[in-house]
C-alpha cells in the first residue's frame, strides 16, 4: 500500500489566523480585534514527487485593517520544482458590507500527475472516468500561473444584520460568545448570508510527459490549458461557529463559467450544490465535544460534450479542479487530486469529531508557539462517483469509497488537519487548513 504524502500546505496552514473564505475573526481571552498579529516560519518536507523541499511562510494580520490579513509562502525542491504564492484577504471597501480577496500563485513542478488530457483508445474507459484504471495518467513538467480576485457582499440579515464582520470569543479554542446561528433555520433571523463572485485566471502547460506508471511512452508535444471567467455563489451559513461547527447547517449554490476570455482553450459552465449538517452529541467523561458532521455535494457541467466517434475526447469542459471532480484533500481523500472527473459527480460523507479533554500540546516546547488550543480525533467515511449523465444511477450505483482517520488541531485559532484515508486503490495522507465541509465560497 502506497502512501502519498501531500505536505505543501501544512506550514502555511499554521500561519493564517483569519480564514481567507469568510469575514470571521476569532479572538482568545484578552485579545482585541485591533491587535496586530504577525508570524513567519521556515519549513522543510519530502515527498515522492518533489524530493526534499525547503521554504518559508508568513502572515501579517491587523495592519491594513483590523479584519484583513496578508500571507505568502514559497519553497524550492531538490528536483528543481518550486512554488510561490501570496494573497490578501478580507479587505473591506470603506464602511460597506463589501470585501475583496486576492490570490496569486506561480509554480513549476518537474513530476506532475494528471488523469486525462491525451488521446486514448475510444474502446477503453476515458482516463478519470468512474470506470477508469488508476494507472491511466500522464506525468510531466508543469508550469502554472493563477490569479483570483474575489468580491463578497454580506447581506444585512440574520446574525450579521448589524455588523458584516462576525467576531467570536473563544475559550480554549471553543466558542465562548453568542453564536450567529445554529438553531432555527431562518436566514432573516439567524446565520450569515453571503453573495460572492470571483474572477479566475488559470494558465497551465504540461510538456515532456509520459503515460502510465512505467513512463515508457514519451510524448513530444505540449498540452496547454488556459481558463478564465466568473464564479458566482450564494451561501447561507447557519452554524454557530463556522470555523469549527458543532450544530446548525450550511448551504452553498455556485455557478462558474468560462466565457472564452484571454484566449481560453475551452468555454464551459459548471453548477454545484453543497449541503452540510452538524449534530452536537454533547460531552462525556473523555471528550469536551462530540460532533457528527454530514455533507452532501453534487456537480453538473451542462456544456460537457463527448465526441460521438471517440467518447474519450471531450469539449466545453472545465479543468478538473473547477468541475465535477473527486479525489484530493476535500472529497474522497484516499485518492489523488482530481482522480475522477466527468460531466456530473456526487459525494456523501460523515465525520465523527471527538475533542479529548486531555490537552498537553499548548505547553510543549516549540509546539506551544503555534498556540494549539485543542486537538481532535476524527474517524470518517466517504462515498461518491462521477458519471456521464446527471441521473439516478449517479447517486446510487458503483460508488467509490474512502475511509480513514484524522487528527485536527486548533492552531492560531484556525483548524489544521492531518487526514489519513484508505480505499481499494491505495491510501493517502493530507495536511491542510480548515475543517472539511467548511470551505466556503472561495
Amino acid at each position: 500500500m502506497t502512501i502519498r504524502l501531500v505536505f505543501r500546505a501544512f506550514c502555511v496552514a499554521l500561519l493564517i489566523p483569519i480564514q481567507a473564505n469568510a469575514q470571521i475573526t476569532a479572538l482568545d481571552p484578552g485579545m482585541s480585534i485591533d491587535d496586530r498579529r504577525d508570524g513567519w516560519l521556515p519549513y522543510a518536507f519530502a515527498t515522492e514527487a518533489l524530493g526534499t523541499a525547503v521554504g518559508v511562510a508568513g502572515f501579517s494580520a491587523g495592519n491594513f485593517q483590523p479584519q484583513s490579513n496578508f500571507f505568502a509562502t514559497g519553497f524550492v525542491t531538490s528536483n528543481d520544482s518550486w512554488l510561490a504564492s501570496a494573497g490578501m484577504n478580507n479587505v473591506r471597501l470603506g464602511d460597506s458590507r463589501s470585501f475583496l480577496n486576492t490570490f496569486l500563485l506561480a509554480s513549476h513542478f518537474t513530476d506532475q500527475r494528471f488523469y486525462g488530457d491525451y488521446d486514448q483508445d475510444p474502446n477503453e474507459p476515458r482516463a478519470g472516468s468512474n470506470d477508469s484504471n488508476k494507472n491511466d495518467y500522464i506525468t510531466g513538467t508543469s508550469d502554472e500561473r493563477t490569479l483570483n480576485i474575489t468580491y463578497k457582499y454580506r447581506l444585512p440579515i440574520g446574525g450579521i444584520e448589524d455588523d458584516p464582520i462576525a467576531i467570536y470569543r473563544l475559550d480554549k479554542g471553543l466558542l465562548n460568545s453568542g453564536p450567529r446561528g445554529g438553531d432555527d433555520w431562518n436566514p432573516m433571523a439567524s446565520g450569515q448570508t453571503t453573495l460572492g463572485t470571483r474572477f479566475f485566471f488559470i494558465d497551465r502547460d504540461l510538456k515532456d510527459f509520459t503515460i502510465g506508471p512505467n513512463g515508457d511512452q514519451v510524448i513530444d508535444e505540449e498540452l496547454l490549458s488556459r481558463t478564465s471567467g466568473l464564479d458566482v455563489w450564494l451561501e447561507y451559513d447557519n452554524t454557530e461557529f463556522p470555523r469549527n461547527p458543532s450544530r446548525g447547517s450550511r448551504q452553498l449554490l455556485r455557478v462558474a463559467s468560462d466565457f472564452g476570455w484571454f484566449d481560453g482553450t475551452n468555454t464551459w459552465t459548471n453548477i454545484q450544490l453543497d449541503l452540510s449538517k452538524y449534530l452536537d452529541l454533547g460531552d462525556s467523561g473523555w471528550f469536551r465535544q462530540q460532533v457528527m458532521a454530514l455533507n452532501f455535494w453534487t456537480s453538473i457541467t451542462p456544456t460537457w460534450t463527448a465526441d460521438p466517434d471517440n467518447p474519450t475526447r471531450i469539449t466545453n469542459r472545465p479543468p478538473p479542479r473547477l468541475g465535477s471532480s473527486l479525489g484530493g484533500f476535500d472529497r474522497l481523500r484516499a485518492y489523488p487530486g482530481n482522480r475522477f472527473h466527468d460531466k456530473a459527480a456526487v459525494y456523501y460523507a460523515a465525520e465523527f469529531r471527538l475533542l479529548p479533554r486531555y490537552q498537553p500540546l499548548r505547553d510543549l516546547p516549540v509546539i506551544r508557539y503555534f498556540e494549539i488550543d485543542w486537538w481532535q480525533v476524527v474517524p470518517f467515511l466517504e462515498v461518491g462517483r462521477v458519471g456521464p449523465e446527471f441521473d439516478t444511477d449517479l447517486f446510487t450505483k458503483d460508488l467509490k469509497w474512502s475511509a480513514g482517520i484524522g487528527l485536527r488541531f486548533m492552531a492560531f485559532r484556525v483548524p489544521v488537519r492531518l487526514d489519513f484515508a484508505a480505499s481499494d486503490e491505495g491510501s493517502s495522507f493530507w495536511a491542510m487548513i480548515q475543517q472539511p465541509f467548511s470551505r466556503q465560497g472561495q
